[in-house]
């Protein structure tokens, strides 16, 4: 176990407990909120492999916070969680062991609450500062403007493992995110290259792809797999390497070497198209002129891929009616760097579900 201590400071108006938990690391933290802004103040960090369950992690973390301040009241406990969520309850997606919110209340004395994983990246996303590079950054359009927000519609989309999105409304200043499995939504051709792609997977999987069986970290695997069964690369070198990796080594290695080799490249190219058409659909469908959010960590290691030749930016503003494209450039397209996006969603979910019960 990690443990962190970011701000140890306790001057705040109130104080949440937060949980992002995954397959490989559990983070847990104590978070400080005065006004809209959201601060880590300690954050724990558990190997989820390394754990039998959740309560006795959370139990830890809370005895660490209170060994600096002993009378610490905590309002609420938000945990955000790797896989479906039904009556207070999360089975895992990656991990052998199961969440219930209600063990973690009795155990500690909190009103708790369990959200999805990407659900809490939709909560999180108002507690960032869109002035702050370190939280934040814009993609420009393809003419070089950068569209500033207006109104309160939001959308976020995040290419990680695997692909997740949904959207944010605000009422009275009052987010509230809603969750989506667009991310299985069906795989469409674009182009070509596309097409040839949206054949060999159908193959593969025996019916329709999903969008998430390109545009994520598996989707990289299968482009590549599609490139050595369909394109017939020779596999000598770096892609041999590539090759013989595992399946989870895989996109960092051609994501790296895009510069430098051109297969690589070429994969990479496939990828952002699809991720940028995808983008763009969404764009068309919820029109979120408060910003267009692209989370994940594939997105924030692969940012000069996406940025050069502004490539993602003239397929996301590609429409076959000239009167939605002027619509599509008016959307701020923003990057999420910030890695605590999770902890603050789920502080942030905390604070609102407390005030509306």
């Amino acid at each position: 176990m990690e443990t962190k201590w970011l701000n140890p400071g306790f001057d705040y108006e109130q104080f949440l407990f937060a949980g992002d938990i995954g397959g490989t690391n559990t983070n847990l933290a104590l978070v400080g909120r005065k006004g809209e802004k959201y601060t880590l103040i300690l954050e724990c960090i558990y190997k989820s492999g390394e754990i039998d369950g959740i309560v006795d992690p959370v139990l830890n973390t809370i005895g660490i916070a209170r060994g600096k301040k002993p009378d610490l009241k905590i309002d609420v406990c938000c945990i955000s969680a790797a896989g479906p969520v039904s009556d207070n309850k999360c089975s895992m997606t990656n991990c052998r062991w199961s969440i219930d919110g209600s063990e973690i209340e009795k155990a500690a004395g909190l009103k708790t609450v369990l959200i999805n994983d990407f659900l809490a990246i939709g909560y999180g996303i108002p507690t960032l500062d869109t002035s702050n590079p370190l939280q934040i950054t814009q993609f420009p359009c393809v003419d070089g403007t950068k569209p500033q927000p207006r109104g309160t519609t939001k959308a976020v989309v995040g290419a990680g493992t695997g692909l997740g999105m949904g959207f944010l409304t605000a009422v009275n200043g009052v987010y509230t995110a809603y969750p989506s499995e667009g991310g299985h939504s069906a795989y469409f051709a674009f182009d070509a290259d596309s097409a040839e792609l949206k054949a060999y997977l159908t193959e593969i999987y025996g019916q329709l792809p999903g969008m998430e069986t390109v545009v994520s970290g598996k989707g990289i695997v299968n482009i590549f797999k599609f490139f050595r069964e369909r394109r017939g690369i020779k596999l000598e070198g770096l892609l041999k390497e590539i090759d013989e990796a595992d399946d989870e080594r895989k996109p960092a290695l051609i994501s790296r070497n895009a510069g430098t080799n051109e297969i690589c490249r070429e994969m990479m190219a496939l990828f952002i198209k699809s991720y940028a058409m995808l983008a763009s659909n969404i764009a068309a469908i919820f029109l979120p002129f408060s910003g267009l959010y692209l989370g994940g960590g594939g997105i924030i290691k692969d940012e000069p891929h996406f940025l050069k030749d502004n490539l993602f930016m003239r397929y996301f503003e590609m429409n076959y009616n000239r009167n939605i494209k002027p619509l599509l450039k008016k959307i701020p397209v923003y990057v999420i760097k910030d890695y605590s996006i999770s902890l603050y969603g789920a502080a942030n979910a905390g604070h609102i579900l407390l005030n509306r019960n």
